[in-house]
């Protein structure tokens, strides 16, 4: 378990990180300026806020992008919200806070 506030230790996606991917994929696609024909979660990281920030990796199928996703707490009724992208990244870049 990893304290409030700090990155959580980095974990294989689930098809739950997936779901949470496929959900803002036009919004990550419109701020990248690129249709992604591929968009595969390959592992992520979470942190604990009021709420919880997901940073994911994604396989694009011509490299490898990080998304920072919002997912608010249950009682708000909120869909999980896009919250940034990092581009040019590779397989092995670690995730890091963004």
């Amino acid at each position: 378990m990893h304290k409030c506030g700090g990155l959580g230790k980095t974990m294989e996606a689930t098809s739950e990180v997936q779901a949470l991917c496929d959900q803002v994929k036009v919004e990550v696609e419109q701020k990248c300026e690129k249709n992604f024909t591929k968009f595969v979660a390959i592992c992520y990281k979470t942190q604990v806020v009021c709420g919880t920030n997901y940073f994911v990796k994604i396989d694009t199928g011509v490299g490898f992008i990080h998304v920072r996703i919002y997912v608010a707490l249950p009682h708000t009724k909120q869909p999980p919200s896009f919250d940034g992208v990092q581009q040019d990244k590779t397989r092995e870049d670690e995730i890091h806070h963004f």
